[in-house]
């Protein structure tokens, strides 16, 4: 039996595997293709999908962030932002907050914003994300994306503190808002 993902578009994978140069696995998810051999998840590895449905099998690493961390900034993000349609991504020590934000107003052709409300067609953007700088206080920073016209992933930090549920209520209910650009 091959190892099957359905991604939250409702694409399947099938997961892979070849051979590299020096003749170590090197396995991948593939679309729509159940013609493989590999039976199950290897040992050490786990699924990951990126919040913009991209599917890939990557190596189990030590969590710095803790579930009580990651569940108080889902909580925060639903009481305090008013973004609605929202995906948490943790990697390594940063929890970065993807949100999706209809382009088209609501009161635009119904056809038109039922298409765009479509998961096949959503695209989630990172704007504000919450990296751990202290393991032993629990204390955090939060940085904005810059968009300087220069390189995609830079970030500008906004604040500190060791209380992360006042970091993120303070800084979650600007997301979608004029004044998440008057941060800075």
């Amino acid at each position: 039996m091959a190892v099957k993902y359905t991604n939250f578009r409702g694409d399947v994978y099938y997961l892979h595997v070849r051979q590299t140069k020096k003749g170590n696995p090197s396995y991948y998810f593939k679309k729509e293709d159940d013609n493989t051999d590999v039976p199950s998840i290897p040992e050490g590895y786990e699924i990951y999908e990126h919040p913009n449905g991209r599917v890939f099998l990557t190596k189990k690493t030590k969590k710095q962030i803790t579930n009580e961390e990651i569940n108080l900034v889902q909580e925060c993000m639903e009481q305090h932002s008013p973004i609605r349609d929202f995906k948490l991504d943790v990697k390594k020590n940063t929890i970065f907050v993807y949100t999706y934000e209809n382009p088209v107003p609501f009161n635009e052709n119904p056809l038109i914003v039922e298409a765009l409300s479509d998961p096949k067609y959503k695209t989630y953007f990172t704007e504000l994300c919450f990296t751990l700088i202290d393991k032993e206080n629990r204390a955090f920073k939060v940085e904005q994306r810059k968009y300087t016209g220069g390189k995609e992933n830079e970030w500008l930090t906004l604040d500190e503190s060791d209380d992360l549920a006042a970091l993120v209520e303070q800084y979650v209910q600007h997301l979608g808002q004029e004044s998440f650009y008057e941060l800075r």
